[in-house]
């Protein structure tokens, strides 16, 4: 069923470091828009027992979540954010599922962009942001051990689903205006 919502909702993808909530925050101030952020709803429940908070334990809780209540789960709480949002305009960082795609297709003007990134610049940027508790490790233990998290699990297939990709290997300024030719597609 499709929500006929005048709300434009956009869902960016893409895996750790790629570049998601730049590509957000781009959309967002530049066509005043409002983000949200899936991760945000984990991190209201993890802050409540732990301090600092991890990757691992990101994909820890929402891993357990899909598992009791199903892939989606995570869905129906951002439904709930994007209801209580006055914004036309939606972008919503770290989609990781297909009941999250699922989700944001069930608008009428719902889309999926994809940011693509090679891996070794994914790791030196969490490396050198450092935002998560867990983001300073070698790049072989990025391979072997964050990129194999049950969180990733679904990146490639909503790659495949994606209506726009973006490829985020090069400067600030390509990024910004391969994210402008996107908006251009979507607002006009």
């Amino acid at each position: 069923m499709r929500n006929n919502s005048s709300k434009i909702i956009i869902g960016v993808s893409g895996k750790n470091g790629s570049g998601k909530d730049t590509v957000c925050d781009f959309i967002a101030q530049e066509h005043q828009g409002i983000k949200l952020v899936f991760s945000d709803l984990l991190r209201k429940s993890l802050s409540v027992f732990i301090h600092d908070i991890g990757r691992d334990d990101f994909s820890w809780l929402s891993t357990n979540l899909r598992k009791r209540y199903g892939q989606g789960i995570l869905a129906k709480g951002m439904e709930k954010e994007i209801a209580n949002q006055k914004s036309k305009l939606i972008i919503i960082s770290g989609v990781r599922d297909l009941g999250e795609f699922r989700m944001i297709k069930k608008y009428d003007q719902g889309y999926l962009i994809y940011i693509d990134t090679h891996i070794k610049t994914r790791w030196q940027r969490l490396y050198q942001r450092g935002s998560k508790a867990d983001d300073q490790i070698s790049l072989e233990e990025f391979i072997a051990k964050k990129e194999q998290l049950p969180s990733e699990q679904y990146l490639n297939q909503l790659k495949s689903k994606a209506d726009f990709i973006i490829s985020n290997n090069t400067t600030r300024q390509e990024l910004r205006e391969q994210i402008e030719q996107v908006m251009q597609k979507i607002l006009f």
